[in-house]
C-alpha cells in the first residue's frame, strides 16, 4: 500500500492511520510500498513495535522501460540504504501529480516536511534494478501484470526476467489467470494496492509459513521447497 508520500495516495494514508486500519482488517502482514522511495519508512520503523504486525519494508519503482517493480527488503536499513540509490536516479518529471502531494510526517502524523524532487518514475533500467536489489538480498514482484498500460508484458517476455513473483488485481484475477494460463507457474501476490484506507484488504488470501516472521517469509517467495 502507499503512504501520503506516494503523489497518488489519499491525504488521509498517514502511517498511523495506515496501521491502525490494518489492524482493524486482522492483517498479519504490511508492507507499505511508496511510489520511488522509502523516506517514510523512517517513521513506520519507530511505529512497529507497537503492533503486532510483520513489517515488510519495501518501495514500488518504475523502472525506465516504465513498467512497475516491487522491491521487498528484510530490514529498515536495507530500504533506507537502497533510497539513495533511488533518489540518485528519479527523473525529474511530475506528469499529472503535484509536489505538495508528497508529505513526509512525524510518528503523530503530523508532516514535517514535504519532498520537492518527483517521485512518479526513476531513470532505472531493470536490469540495473535487479543488481542493486540483488546486493541488498531483496526480493522482485512484477506488480501490475494484468494492467493494460504500465505492464511489464507490453515489453518483455517473462521468461527473459529475473524476478521472484508477480502481481495482479485481486479484483480481476479469475478471469485474468483463466485468460493467461502461463502465469500459473509464477509465485502470484494479490495485493490491495491501496492507496486510500477503505482499499485497504481484508485478510483475503493467505501463505502457509513455518513461523511467521520475515525469513520465512523471503523463503517462501523464493521457493524455498521446505517452507
Amino acid at each position: 500500500m502507499h503512504s501520503i508520500l506516494s503523489p497518488c495516495a489519499d491525504e488521509l494514508m498517514t502511517p498511523n492511520n495506515i496501521l491502525n486500519m490494518a489492524m482493524l482488517k486482522g492483517l498479519d502482514f504490511l508492507a507499505v510500498t511508496d511510489h520511488n522511495t522509502t523516506k517514510q519508512l523512517k517513521v513506520f520503523k519507530e511505529l512497529e513495535d507497537s503492533y503486532d504486525f510483520i513489517f515488510i519494508p519495501g518501495v514500488e519503482v518504475t523502472v525506465k522501460e516504465n513498467f512497475d517493480v516491487l522491491c521487498f527488503f528484510k530490514s529498515f536499513n536495507d530500504a533506507l540504504v537502497f533510497d539513495k540509490y533511488l533518489e540518485s536516479n528519479l527523473n525529474g518529471e511530475w506528469g499529472i501529480f503535484k509536489k505538495e502531494d508528497q508529505v513526509i510526517t512525524d510518528i503523530y502524523d503530523i508532516e514535517v516536511e514535504t519532498f520537492d524532487t518527483p517521485l512518479t518514475s526513476t531513470k532505472i533500467p531493470y536490469k540495473d534494478l535487479v543488481k542493486e536489489v540483488r546486493k541488498l538480498d531483496g526480493l522482485l514482484v512484477l506488480c501490475h501484470i494484468d494492467r493494460s498500460s504500465n505492464s511489464v508484458i507490453n515489453t518483455y517476455n517473462l521468461n527473459d526476467l529475473e524476478f521472484d513473483a508477480i502481481e495482479i488485481s485481486q479484483y480481476i484475477k479469475d478471469k485474468y489467470l483463466k485468460n493467461h494460463p502461463e502465469l500459473l507457474k509464477y509465485r502470484i501476490l494479490f495485493n490491495s494496492d491501496a492507496h486510500t484506507l477503505l482499499s485497504i484488504s481484508e485478510k483475503d488470501y493467505f501463505i502457509e509459513l513455518k513461523e511467521k516472521n520475515i525469513e520465512n517469509f523471503f523463503k517462501y517467495m523464493r521457493g524455498d521447497s521446505n517452507e
